[in-house]
């Protein structure tokens, strides 16, 4: 039966932590309600829920210890009635070395076989998992000029590869991905190094996001036109394709060309199930546009004269991703992100189709059982029926 004594709230973050960021708020649950539990909750909460995620890109629900994981796959429907019943990057994504995103050695979660387990170091028996030896991901193995000894020793670190979990072959973006903490770090906080010479501090380990639609109104008129009327073309098995090369400082897109694998050497594809999205996304709740670029997997641009109907193809991959990074690294600024604080317990869902995020963190000493290094996190992104939608002003 649905709570009526207490209404679910949804509260965006203090000014000093959201910034100019325009993410992020905290969720407060019926008093009643110890876990979420979307089914419990009144037609006004969830609609509360929902315009809270889709107006603030990022919502925490904190002190969720015990959750069931098999909630996390239930949530996807609560924001997309055409949410699938699997996971958005299929059964294999966690454990296929062929493409990127096996890296970390995760697993999935035997009684929600939805829920990827992420984090690092060793655990034995962890929910009936004989074994896990997962490593935290790092930018001093995929960027392309990582960060000296010096500055690793000084608390520095970067944001690995910003993105949004979307499959780009065959399977379709989810609208939300949800989160779960058990197990935090326990290190001093380390920190990011803008271009601009600014220095932010952020938690060891955190989750840093960007706000798509605080990217967009930061491109200038004719960058927005361009947009507008863009259309990325991503590449074949996308993170199979991008194995071998390395990433820009930022993390925002390939710093050279060269590396990629040869279309021949992927796993099978045909261009049909290949995805190519508009570059400017309507978001579902409030209509706001959003700039949704997954720039290490771009490989085209085809940009439509909104005049003549003429389109022209930007095929010079140099070019492609030249331009893309001019375009979203306007938000790479300290003010204009948000990093999440990991306290254990927190259940975090973020607006997959109206953020886009990065690991971030130097979480890279040999595993010991008293490794303060160690964490532990579920991860959900359920599969969508609906294509994301071009913004039309």
């Amino acid at each position: 039966m649905p709570h009526s004594e207490e209404a679910l709230r949804v509260i965006p973050l203090p000014a000093h932590v959201r910034r100019d960021s325009m993410v992020g708020a905290e969720v407060t649950l019926p008093h009643a309600m110890r876990h979420l539990d979307p089914e419990s909750l009144s037609d006004k909460d969830r609609k509360t829920l929902r315009d809270g995620l889709f107006d603030n890109g990022v919502v925490v629900i904190r002190n969720q210890q015990g959750l069931d994981p098999a909630l996390m796959p239930r949530l996807a429907q609560l924001f997309d009635a055409t949410a699938g019943h699997i996971h958005s990057g299929g059964d294999k994504v966690v454990t296929d070395k062929r493409n990127i995103l096996a890296q970390n050695n995760g697993s999935r979660v035997p009684r929600a076989p939805q829920v990827t387990v992420i984090g690092k170091g060793k655990w034995l028996g962890y929910e009936g998992i004989p074994e896990l030896d997962m490593k935290h991901v790092s930018q001093t193995t995929f960027h392309a000029n990582p960060l000296s000894k010096n500055d690793l020793d000084a608390g520095f670190t970067r944001p690995y590869r910003w993105h949004m979990d979307a499959p780009l072959y065959e399977r379709l973006p989810g609208f939300v991905t949800s989160l779960h903490s058990i197990k935090n770090p326990t290190l001093p906080d380390q920190k990011l190094h803008f271009p601009s010479g600014e220095v932010l501090d952020i938690p060891a380990g955190g989750t840093a996001f960007y706000s798509g639609a605080r990217a967009f109104q930061l491109l200038s008129d004719d960058e927005k036109e361009f947009a507008l009327n863009t259309t990325v073309q991503y590449a074949p098995r996308a993170y199979e394709w991008i194995l071998n090369c390395k990433a820009t400082d930022d993390g925002l897109t390939i710093a050279s060309s060269g590396a990629e694998k040869s279309f021949d050497d992927l796993p099978g594809w045909t261009w049909d199930k290949v995805h190519a999205f508009p570059m400017v996304w309507r978001n579902a709740g409030n209509g706001e546009p959003h700039l949704q670029v997954l720039g290490c997997c771009v490989y085209a641009l085809h940009t439509k004269d909104p005049v003549t109907g003429k389109v022209t193809v930007m095929s010079d991959l140099e070019e492609v991703r030249k331009t893309c990074h001019k375009l979203t690294s306007k938000v790479y600024k300290p003010q204009t992100l948000y990093v999440h604080r990991w306290q254990e317990g927190d259940l975090v869902i973020f607006h997959n189709r109206g953020v886009v995020h990065s690991i971030t963190g130097e979480l890279t000493k040999p595993s010991t059982d008293d490794d303060p290094e160690k964490r532990l996190l579920w991860q959900c992104s359920m599969l969508s029926g609906t294509f994301p939608e071009a913004y039309r002003p």
